[in-house]
């Protein structure tokens, strides 16, 4: 049933119904007009505000027992679930609630960015004043969101039963959601069922996975049959759901996470560990946070923007661990997860079609191959970025916005003096009250992201500027808070970072070509296959570019255009601030992808329209059913070929097994404060403990690669007296060299066999993931004795 009228006139009786309105079984109303037509209507849904008060309630329970159970650290089981769910949702869901904003998923996204803002921002104020206390903390946020649960649930009652609608109507409408009945149910757990066995596959394709044989084309070359058979079934079930005539939205959210899961967590869950040594260094970090309650800001740049290692901190203490590699493993997907609701909302505000915006969701996860989802600053801060700029574009979008006088080429000169209408229906129109609201709860968001992360503020700035330049926006002076917060932070809060360097710092302004030459050239080196497959990344970014600009194009006649295109370019202002370590260019891209994603599904969409239109058979509707959804699932599967290809480039290197963290977590234990550790690379779990108690020096030391032997031995001398207390070497150290630096095949064996000829090492750990040695006590006792006798016969 696909029409919005169907003539049922003839029935089993040969009789006219008489006129009235009845609801079958399948819950579908029919008004039956006097001439006995009968009419399908929406179908008549429960109450949609019960699962709002359900939400509420649901917080508040979490608000009386996390802060219980942390007080009386009691050891109940699922306390970190309960942990992360009160991080998500307290006290935004209540807050939100409140503000009663005329459209629920907009409601979500702001409660999920307030949720985590208000951690953020009150552990990075008790961190700077020395005040650490978690439980206070915890506390606190539980009774802000108490005290908002009143006001959220009466603002629930006075809002309008019906599910509120204040997005945008397509250029070309989805089809009018009607009821699927028994079939359309049937046809949802269908796909559950599918994506339950598409996870079993993969769960088995973990068990299979040998990370560890991956070479220069990195997870595309070792992934199990399992893995692969996992996304073609994945890609099945996107595929059908999104060429269904009514659009599942329950369903494409639950493949889309599941997509998810399968791409980004394959090599974590088969070796036991997250992976890329950055997660452990911050889980060090957090660890010195947890014992000490202070903040090393002179040791380390990240902790002059402490929001993200102090609310790591508070985190652990509220759920009661040792410290928060529990975290790290299901990282990627619990942040893609948060930022979902605002790539899906912006999605649907860019293209115009529900459809179209899961096709966009669907395009961002394959494309998402920068691994900036990592335990991190910058994925927490990715999440608040999204949430900002998906509710302004909401609130441009739901408003009524005056047209713009003067030849159409012309008139985004005048577009800075445009002003928005408040947003909302027209008869739930937000109140100037609740707008001024509205941009102090997202004032809020952005101070948080201002303590978090040091690049992801510039970029909002910019995009809160080009808003307000392009009219788009009621909160004109909203850029001018977030740039007084970011160069108030930086100024003060952020000194440990900038002082004696601010010379390094400014030395990026405007080098636009050195900074793309850090960004790139400089990072594409060693192995030439491996340098052949860094450039393929490139041109699968640029693929995602084009398909932007394509887009772009066909919705260019569209209002929200404009703001679309420089939300989509603003993130390349950052070429001309920082090569920040060489990774600018991957930010630029991290924060386009929103934007570009959705604009490059109108522009496939439009393609394969283009491709099938031509066809024969298209009359068949069975015959172009097939052909629509065989293109969609071959686009799916090289998209989710490409995805495996560029996002697992680098495991052979980037892996970390369970071996290797139970390995160094035992070094770490039994080291002396003071040791010094030697790494052949950096990479591994060696970061995750003993900061700013054990002392890491790279062995060798940089640029003697070219001779190992005499180099080495110049650093460690003859007997091995002048190195390190301990060496940790891992199979991933070795891949690394391998590829980024073009070494040899068995370079750290060199490097052991070495160590062991002078004497002063003996093996403690030789597998073949790890190998760990020790200074023995006589190198170090003959050293401590020749260095006295020179210093008496001085």
């Amino acid at each position: 049933m696909t029409g919005a009228e169907v003539d049922v006139t003839g029935s089993s009786h040969g009789q006219r119904t008489a006129p009235g309105v009845d609801v079958t079984a399948a819950g579908v109303e029919v008004t039956v007009a006097g001439d006995g037509r009968r009419t399908t209507a929406a179908p008549r849904r429960s109450d949609p505000r019960a699962y709002d008060v359900v939400a509420v309630a649901v917080a508040g329970v979490l608000a009386v027992v996390v802060p219980t159970v942390t007080l009386l650290d009691l050891p109940v089981p699922g306390r970190l679930f309960a942990t992360v769910a009160f991080l998500v949702t307290v006290p935004g869901v209540p807050l939100g609630y409140a503000l009663r904003l005329p459209h629920r998923l907009v409601t979500v996204v702001l409660a999920i960015c307030l949720s985590i803002s208000a951690p953020l921002l009150a552990v990075a104020v008790t961190a700077v004043l020395g005040v650490w206390d978690p439980f206070t903390v915890v506390t606190a946020i539980a009774a802000i969101g108490l005290l908002a649960t009143p006001a959220a649930v009466a603002a629930i009652q006075r809002s309008e039963p019906a599910d509120q609608a204040a997005l945008p109507v397509a250029d070309e409408p989805d089809p009018p959601e009607q009821a699927a009945g028994r079939a359309g149910q049937a046809g949802r757990w269908v796909g559950f069922a599918a994506v339950g066995v598409a996870l079993i596959l993969w769960w088995w394709a973990t068990r299979q996975l040998d990370a560890a044989n991956a070479g220069a084309l990195g997870l595309i070359a070792v992934a199990p049959i399992g893995y692969w058979l996992a996304l073609g079934v994945l890609a099945g079930v996107l595929g059908w759901a999104l060429l269904r005539p009514v659009v599942d939205h329950v369903l494409l959210a639950v493949a889309c996470v599941a997509t998810a899961v399968c791409g980004y967590l394959l090599v974590g869950v088969a070796d036991g560990a997250a992976g890329y040594s950055t997660v452990w260094v911050h889980v060090g970090f957090i660890d010195f946070v947890s014992r000490t309650g202070e903040l090393a800001t002179g040791a380390d740049a990240r902790f002059s923007w402490p929001g993200f290692l102090a609310g790591s901190a508070y985190l652990v203490a509220v759920a009661g661990l040792p410290d928060a590699s529990a975290f790290t493993l299901v990282a990627p997907v619990a942040f893609t997860v948060l930022a979902l609701p605002a790539l899906w909302l912006i999605g649907r505000l860019v293209t115009g079609s529900a459809r179209l915006a899961w096709l966009g969701v669907v395009l961002y996860l394959a494309f998402n191959w920068y691994q900036q989802d990592y335990f991190s600053a910058q994925a927490t801060g990715f999440v608040l970025y999204t949430g900002v700029l998906a509710v302004l574009l909401w609130a441009f979008d739901a408003a009524d916005v005056p047209a713009l006088p003067g030849r159409r080429w012309l008139s985004w000169l005048r577009a800075v003096h445009r002003i928005p209408g408040r947003p909302g229906p027209a008869g739930d129109r937000l109140s100037g009250t609740r707008m001024v609201w509205l941009e102090i709860a997202l004032t809020l968001v952005v101070a948080a992201l201002v303590v978090t992360h040091q690049l992801t503020p510039i970029t909002l700035v910019v995009a809160l500027l080009w808003f307000v330049l392009a009219g788009g926006t009621r909160m004109r002076t909203l850029w001018l808070s977030a740039a007084a917060m970011f160069v108030g932070w930086f100024s003060y809060g952020a000194t440990g970072f900038w002082t004696g360097h601010l010379a390094d710092l400014l030395g990026d302004l405007g080098r636009l070509g050195s900074t793309v030459s850090s960004g790139v050239g400089e990072r594409i080196v060693g192995d030439p296959l491996y340098q052949q497959m860094q450039f393929t990344r490139i041109a699968w970014t640029g693929l995602l570019g084009l398909g932007g600009v394509v887009g772009w194009w066909l919705i260019r006649r569209r209002r929200i255009a404009t703001l679309a295109a420089g939300l989509a370019a603003t993130p390349a202002g950052l070429l001309l601030v920082q090569s920040y370590g060489g990774e600018v260019i991957i930010r630029c891209a991290l924060y386009a992808s929103p934007f570009l994603a959705p604009l490059a599904a109108v522009g496939l969409a439009r393609v394969g329209q283009a491709v099938l239109r031509p066809l024969p058979y298209r009359r068949a509707p069975m015959v172009a059913g097939a052909l629509r959804l065989g293109a969609v699932l071959a686009t799916l599967m090289v998209t989710f070929a490409m995805l495996t290809l560029t996002r697992g480039l680098n495991v052979s290197f980037e892996r970390v097994s369970a071996e290797q963290v139970a390995q160094a977590r035992a070094l770490i234990a039994s080291a002396p404060d003071g040791a010094r550790i030697g790494t052949v690379e950096a990479v591994g779990p060696l970061p995750l403990g003993g900061f700013a108690r054990l002392d890491p020096e790279p062995v060798p030391l940089p640029g003697c690669r070219g001779q190992l032997r005499d180099c080495l031995l110049d650093q460690v001398g003859p007997d091995g007296a002048s190195g390190p207390d301990f060496v940790y070497v891992t199979g991933g150290q070795e891949a690394a060299g391998r590829l980024r630096s073009g070494l040899a095949v068995g370079w750290t064996g060199q490097i052991i066999d070495v160590l062991l000829s002078t004497g002063g090492y003996r093996v403690v750990v030789r597998s073949a993931e790890v190998t760990v040695l020790e200074r023995v006590a006589e190198a170090a006792a003959d050293s401590e004795s020749e260095e006295s006798t020179v210093g008496s016969a001085g």
